[in-house]
């Protein structure tokens, strides 16, 4: 099931918070900070509203990579008080400010450890595609990611070797209740008993840190998974029904039970930092794993995919395809990449044999890849009326899409559907 909400800054300076509760939005994350003075004139007074309106609440910081990040941190601190039910802290990351890849990864760093020392948190990174390929890196995918890519398909790309997203950023021309004008809208997937793939996998290992055993850890939410979510959401008196919801995830991602928060958050005095080493522009590359997550069988990505295939060495397609076929003798015929995206289910085996292709790719050949790969000119895809029902926002482009083919069906269909869609389900 999927949970919508929205972020706002000084662009929303008029938010009907009782308005926006009431259409149904469930979370709203508030712009706090930018660099180590600027504080949004919005952000005291909504930070109050939302909690007392109902949404669970977050805060982030625009970051400034040409500014101390330990100040910027402190900064953060300074305006937001975090309290239990909160989001982790935000951090959102959309320019190099002219630093070398290398050097603006270690300033984020900085910034989060200060974070995770202080409040417990392990911050959500916030970023886009595009913006974090020239980081080439996968240095945070360990953290909680919030992707900003508008898009029709029906799953973000997903960066920097992370296997998921918390919440997707799908739009920033939403059309809410109780806001004038267009504003961004997000998304967060509740994950229940049946479910499986990585975020599945995230919330196991989350259960499993805290004290509560799902059993294997394997990416399937089976009995014993929900057992001990039921379990956590006992002991954090939440509601008890095995489903792992916006306040759950809130809650496996808050401080730990032994964490002592520190009295007051005082700036420490840093030590001169020395000038970073300059490094080398980092080569634009992409993800095999993100390839496959959001490959669609078009004509234009077989294309990118066969010529990939004709530039990695025979012999290393060949140890490729042992590993992807999980096979433990060496194989004489080698997988064609266009039936690995086609296969593709997120399995770790699968995971793992693609992480491993990455690392063998000379990054000459990543950067091409990802140059032919961006600059598709993807078709508009068809759509189930299936997925239409799965991934409906309330968005007026699909109420009027909606009524537009209700316009087109003849009568008699219709009224034929609708017996067909209030009939009972078989009793099994």
């Amino acid at each position: 099931m999927s949970i919508r909400g929205i972020d706002v800054s000084d662009y929303q300076p008029n938010v009907d918070w009782q308005a926006v509760a009431r259409s149904g939005i469930a979370f709203a994350i508030i712009k706090s900070t930018e660099g180590e003075t600027f504080v949004c004139d919005v952000f005291k007074r909504y930070w109050e509203q939302a909690k007392a309106n109902g949404l669970i609440r977050g805060a982030y910081h625009f970051f400034k990579p040409d500014t101390d990040p330990i100040k910027q941190a402190y900064h953060f601190l300074k305006i937001v008080k975090l309290q239990e039910g909160d989001l982790p802290p935000v951090l959102d990351i959309e320019t190099m400010g002219g630093l070398e890849a290398k050097a603006l990864c270690d300033r984020l760093a900085q910034w989060i450890d200060v974070m995770e020392k202080e409040t417990g948190f392990r911050p959500i990174i916030y970023t886009y595609p595009g913006f974090w390929q020239k980081l080439n890196t996968t240095r945070f995918s360990d953290y909680p990611l919030w992707i900003a890519h508008y898009t029709t398909a029906e799953q973000p790309m997903i960066p920097g070797g992370w296997k998921s997203w918390v919440f997707w950023q799908f739009t920033d021309q939403g059309q809410i209740e109780g806001i004038s004008g267009g504003v961004d809208v997000n998304l967060f997937e509740s994950i229940r008993k049946g479910d499986k793939g990585s975020k599945v996998e995230k919330i196991q290992n989350l259960l499993k840190n805290r004290g509560y055993d799902p059993g294997v850890i394997d990416g399937a939410f089976g009995t014993g998974t929900e057992t001990a979510l039921i379990k956590f959401q006992q002991t954090k008196q939440l509601e008890a029904d095995g489903i792992a919801g916006l306040k759950t995830w809130t809650a496996l991602m808050g401080r730990s039970d032994s964490f002592v928060l520190p009295v007051g958050n005082v700036e420490p005095t840093p030590e001169p930092t020395p000038a970073p080493t300059p490094t080398p522009a980092p080569v634009p590359s992409i993800e095999l794993i993100d390839i496959c997550k959001i490959y669609k069988g078009n004509p234009g990505q077989d294309q990118v995919l066969t010529w990939l295939q004709q530039q990695i060495p025979s012999a290393t397609l060949l140890e490729f395809s042992k590993l992807w076929r999980n096979q433990p003798k060496a194989q004489t015929t080698s997988v064609k990449l266009i039936d690995v995206c086609k296969y593709y289910r997120g399995l770790p085996s699968q995971d793992q044999a693609l992480r491993w292709l990455q690392e063998k790719i000379a990054p000459s050949i990543l950067s091409e890849l990802a140059q032919q790969w961006n600059q598709q000119t993807l078709p508009i895809p068809s759509i189930k009326l299936q997925d239409v029902c799965k991934y409906y926002k309330g968005l007026p482009n699909q109420a009027a899409a909606l009524d537009w083919l209700q316009s087109q069906i003849p009568p008699a269909t219709l009224d034929e559907f609708g017996k067909k869609w209030r009939q009972p389900a078989p009793k099994k």
